[in-house]
């Protein structure tokens, strides 16, 4: 059930009532004011406003309605619209289907996968095994008589449509990170590949290994082992448009833990049914055709039969955005708001979707401008006052429990393990870090045993802002003790 923004002013309204209110003393908010100045230094500007969720007192407010990039704190707006516009019960829904006629374990005629937008389909839920899905659906269709196919394996995509790669996007080699994925409905291992270069004999070829095992992409081994104990000296390179994998550099014979990363691949739905149709073959069933992208219509759906159905909930896909800070599940869920509001995920409906689910609580003012899901663009303008009315949208509504365990926790989880370990805040900070060339922040609430207390600090071109960041945290959790 969606809150009215009227709703949710009668709810803080009714919960002030009978609610103490418990200020944060004069010294405490100078304190906070001055680590903001140090941090905006001689050309930084730093938005930041901090309210008590249960009183609705502003206990701070600098620079609150400017418009500044957020980075990945824009990772909060999507999320909070998906749960608000999708609901917390959606599920994201991918199909094997056939069509054609089954008998003594043949199907005379295709398979098709059609991809619903699930981010997950990979060994994150899995313990790492990439193909454990894959594996299953074989099962499933083992367990239907199936063990040999005619025909194609098609896969259909196109639920998402428009580019795969933001134009806001880094144009640079950035391109092959993990956070730069190209965006598909069907998506797989994250739309990355593995690399692992581990050492040989010194002056031998170091032994690169892809997972998962995959004729997806094709890889060109520049590499030596050298004797020693150093860890390795890698680069990768992969020409835009292609999928061969160059792997250049050293590895050192005793450094027998050699070196990992994960590299992207183009035309992800491709590399995901490739690989279903290897991990077919190694489970069983043999798909004797080729691989061919398809469009579907409702209409052409009647002739297949759902063979698998798999069902992965909205809410499962959380916890790798908010905590871990995931780029791809972020865009995933943007394309998803625009197949919600105009019927195809493309970034320009994400884009349209976001305004209108921000202009619905009256939030879209002058100034803000939306350009991806991920923050990863630097085109996207918020001020720290929307961000810190979200998450007071978010914490009035039914899903709040699911949205703050999915953020990362001070001195625990995620982006903030290793941050906010200071007793005054450690396990009490619920938030989300945002971090591109010159620009820091972070937002989310600190609860404690009488507060709560929801925050966003948006840093740009500032200096000291970790540390000034969780500072303001620390004086403000003495305060509100």
């Amino acid at each position: 059930m969606r809150l009215s923004s009227r709703s949710i002013l009668l709810v803080a309204l009714l919960i002030g009532v009978v609610a103490p209110v418990i200020a944060i003393d004069k010294s405490s908010r100078s304190e906070i004011t001055a680590r903001l100045t140090k941090a905006e230094g001689k050309r930084g500007t730093a938005g930041c406003v901090i309210i008590d969720l249960d009183s609705g007192e502003t206990i701070l407010s600098q620079n609150a309605d400017k418009a500044l990039t957020p980075a990945s704190n824009m990772k909060l707006l999507t999320t909070i619209a998906a749960l608000d516009q999708l609901g917390p019960d959606f599920e994201f829904v991918t199909r094997v289907m056939s069509k054609g006629t089954v008998k003594e374990g043949t199907l005379t005629g295709d398979l098709c996968i059609m991809g619903g937008g699930d981010p997950n389909i990979s060994g994150r839920f899995y313990e790492d095994d990439p193909t454990a899905l894959f594996k299953q659906w074989a099962g499933k269709l083992k367990s239907a008589g199936i063990t040999k196919v005619t025909g194609n394996l098609e896969y259909d995509s196109t639920l998402f449509g428009g580019d795969a790669y933001c134009d806001g996007w880094p144009q640079d080699e950035q391109y092959i990170k993990w956070y730069c994925a190209e965006v598909s409905a069907l998506a797989f291992n994250d739309n990355c590949i593995g690399i692992r270069v581990l050492p040989t004999k010194p002056g031998q070829a170091a032994k690169i290994e892809v997972i998962p095992e995959t004729a997806y992409v094709t890889i060109v081994n520049e590499t030596r082992t050298a004797a020693g104990r150093k860890g390795a000296e890698i680069g990768i390179v992969r020409p835009h448009g292609t999928n061969t994998i160059t792997v250049k550099g050293t590895v050192y014979e005793q450094a027998t833990w050699g070196y990992f990363t994960d590299v992207t691949v183009t035309d992800p739905a491709g590399y995901a049914a490739t690989v279903f149709k290897e991990t077919l073959a190694r489970e069983g069933v043999t798909v004797q055709g080729g691989i061919k992208a398809t469009t579907l219509t409702n209409e052409a759906m009647q002739g297949y039969d759902v063979r698998v159905e798999h069902r992965a909930p909205l809410i499962q896909a959380l916890t790798p955005i908010n905590t871990n800070s995931q780029n791809l599940h972020a865009e995933m869920l943007f394309r998803q708001l625009g197949v919600r509001y105009a019927g195809k995920g493309t970034f320009k409906t994400g884009r349209a979707a976001m305004e209108a689910f921000l202009n619905e609580h009256g939030l879209l003012t002058d100034g803000v401008h939306i350009t991806d899901g991920s923050g990863l663009a630097r085109g996207n303008d918020v001020s720290a006052n929307l961000i810190v009315k979200l998450l007071q949208l978010a914490a009035a509504g039914e899903y709040f429990a699911a949205f703050k365990d999915s953020l990362a926790v001070g001195g625990e989880t995620g982006t903030l393990e290793k941050r906010l370990g200071d007793k005054s805040v450690a396990g009490k900070v619920y938030a989300k870090t945002g971090y591109i060339n010159n620009v820091r922040s972070l937002s989310g609430y600190l609860i404690t045993d009488n507060r709560r207390l929801a925050f966003s600090m948006l840093m740009n071109d500032c200096v000291y802002t970790k540390q000034m960041q969780d500072e303001i945290l620390e004086v403000l959790a003495k305060a509100a003790k």
